[in-house]
């Protein structure tokens, strides 16, 4: 299959990564964490995705109703990140950019 590629420009480059390091909370270049995430196969991207929605699902079977607050579900989410990363030898920001990611599974993103 040819690799295609997506074009966004830079604000909407800029929105995406400062969205996915809302919950990454990452010191990592947002250039770097797109080259990460373009370096990705498209079997890696939809095998992160599904490693947090799986943990997303198993945190939300775990702690009790009266105990999910805003405070310890980010925290959960933040370690979730961290853990795939440490898995993938990437960072926990293109962890977070493969979540809801600007173009299709097997595109690569190009900033302009």
């Amino acid at each position: 299959m040819k690799t295609k590629t997506v074009i966004i420009n830079d604000s909407k480059a800029y929105q995406w990564c400062t969205i996915a390091n809302l919950f990454a909370k990452s010191q990592f270049p947002f250039n770097q964490a797109i080259k990460q995430f373009n370096q990705l196969s498209s079997n890696e991207r939809i095998e992160i995705k599904k490693k947090i929605e799986k943990y997303d699902e198993i945190r939300r079977m775990k702690i009790p109703r009266g105990e999910q607050n805003e405070e310890i579900w980010f925290m959960n989410f933040l370690v979730d990140l961290h853990i795939v990363a440490t898995e993938y030898d990437i960072d926990p920001l293109t962890v977070a950019l493969c979540i809801d990611p600007p173009c299709r599974i097997f595109e690569k993103v190009v900033v302009r």
